[in-house]
């Protein structure tokens, strides 16, 4: 997805994420951060972490996966 695209889609996200709940998927952490009020974070198919992003951080080895 070019860069105007993306930020278009957040602009979207960021409209609706108060009235609803939404579900995205993505590899890069800055977006999960400014998108999500709370992100998951997956490894070989398994669930390895879950809860506000201030917490993920302190997890210094979940997110070295």
């Amino acid at each position: 997805m070019d860069p105007s695209a993306r930020r278009a889609i957040w602009d979207v996200i960021q409209q609706y994420r108060r009235k609803c709940s939404i579900l995205l998927s993505t590899h890069f952490m800055d977006e999960a951060d400014l998108l999500g009020d709370r992100i998951a974070i997956m490894a070989e198919g398994k669930l390895r972490c879950a809860g506000m992003w201030l917490y993920l951080y302190e997890k210094e080895d979940i997110l070295a996966l």
